[in-house]
């Protein structure tokens, strides 16, 4: 297929974004497309040539600037992040040059100093005191699971991976309903799916020991660390949400294996992986896959499932 990267599975540090999304193997969002809409997921995949380009965006922006500065500090934000005069009401290129010689993003003053007071209120939570320590962030992995006789290739990445934990961050807007912030994270949780992320990337971590005895390990990863990964006989998915307006509010919840909780996010990720090797088998790849439905009555129970069902 035309722009894709297919890795072997394994660790890899070091990876690009971009070349991890080049990778067409199933992430977190493919299984929450694929377990609803599996014709949805090939309009947006790798398969279908003509896709829509993935444009960029202010909020993805705000994100990765609160990535860096939270999971890699200040220099590494100051660094790739430029913060643009707030009398600076056109940004020209002449301007864009003077602000980053060396391409640094610009963002305008209010996301650059809410990115900035993000990671603040992130590092010094008395609970995540040492969330963002003893790891390394943006890890990637790729592995490769049987379903029904087929090989399936999934992949992760992973925000902040230590030996004893997988760490995400979230953004959340507290101004759009008036609740406690640990409820609007938690309805995120729900309606998002996050986890079904948690499920897939709690099983991609669980092959981590195997892929570092093997030496399907890609990077400069500290040996001994590397090692500390390899015998951690226990791991959890920690969600850190942060408010993206208003109060610069932080939240913290965990998953770990075993947790009841994660059984739904299972559920959808087999459906998920199901449905790819059904629609693949019928349809191939390089064909829409549209399946249509029959013409048929409507009934009270078909309003009960549409209104009704949590996927």
């Amino acid at each position: 297929m035309r722009g894709t990267i297919e890795h072997p599975d394994g660790i890899y540090f070091g990876l690009a974004d971009e070349i991890y999304r080049a990778d067409p193997a199933l992430g977190s969002s493919d299984h929450k497309m694929l377990a609803v809409a599996p014709e949805a997921y090939w309009y947006g995949s790798h398969f279908n040539l003509a896709r829509p380009t993935d444009k960029d965006s202010a909020a993805r922006a705000m994100g990765r600037a609160v990535h860096a500065a939270a999971l890699e500090g200040n220099d590494a934000f100051r660094a790739r992040f430029v913060r643009r005069p707030d009398d600076l009401e056109r940004l020209t290129a002449k301007e864009r040059a003077i602000l980053a010689p060396r391409g640094e993003a610009v963002l305008p003053g209010e996301q650059y100093d809410r990115a900035s007071m993000a990671a603040k209120m992130i590092r010094t939570h008395p609970d995540l005191a040492n969330a963002l320590d003893n790891g390394y962030p943006e890890v990637s992995a790729f592995w490769t699971v049987e379903v029904d006789g087929h090989p399936v290739r999934c992949k992760a990445r992973y925000d902040f991976l230590k030996p004893r934990a997988i760490v995400d961050l979230k953004s959340v807007n507290p101004q759009k309903k008036p609740l406690p912030f640990k409820a609007l994270c938690i309805r995120d949780i729900r309606s998002y799916r996050y986890g079904v992320q948690a499920a897939e990337y709690l099983e991609g971590r669980a092959r981590f020991a195997g892929f570092i005895r093997a030496g399907m390990v890609e990077g400069d990863p500290d040996p001994e660390w590397l090692d500390e990964l390899r015998k951690a006989d226990g791991f959890a998915f920690v969600w850190i949400f942060w408010a993206s307006d208003g109060p610069p509010l932080v939240w913290s919840g965990a998953m770990s294996p075993g947790n009841p909780l994660l059984e739904d996010g299972k559920s959808i990720v087999e459906q998920a992986r199901r449905n790819f090797v059904n629609f693949r088998d019928r349809f191939g790849t390089d064909a829409a896959w549209i399946d249509f439905e029959p013409l048929a009555e409507l009934t009270h129970d078909d309003f009960e499932a549409a209104y009704g069902r949590h996927f």
